[in-house]
């Protein structure tokens, strides 16, 4: 099984009531580079004739916060190297803030991806 994210820098988004506004995207330091080497590594052995790919799926992971501040605490205790760029912090509390709704949070949408590999020969 591999299992990891797609490597698109994962949208940022203020969800009021039923609506959903897009404030930005996720950062990350290195630019998501380690799951562009995870596809490579795994086309590497596919073609190799190591791995045979059965199955290959995506979902997406949500993570859902109450206020910009506790999403921010949230991945800084889980992805060290994630950035919410201040104009997109900005962005999205303006959003929050502008809906008389109390239903309202800002949520993390990241695309991952799933496969199923059989290990071929001996």
């Amino acid at each position: 099984m591999d299992i990891h994210p797609s490597g698109e820098p994962p949208p940022i988004v203020a969800r009021l009531g039923t609506e959903f506004y897009l404030a930005g995207w996720l950062r990350e330091e290195d630019d998501y580079v380690e799951y562009a080497q995870a596809d490579a590594a795994l086309e590497t052995v596919v073609a190799q004739g190591r791995f045979r790919r059965e199955a290959r799926s995506h979902f997406t992971f949500t993570t859902h916060a109450t206020t910009v501040v506790e999403l921010r605490e949230f991945l800084a205790r889980t992805w060290e190297d994630a950035i919410i760029d201040d104009g997109v912090a900005l962005r999205a509390t303006e959003l929050l803030q502008s809906a008389p709704t109390a239903d309202k949070e800002v949520v993390l949408q990241e695309r991952i991806r799933i496969g199923r590999y059989r290990k071929l020969g001996a």
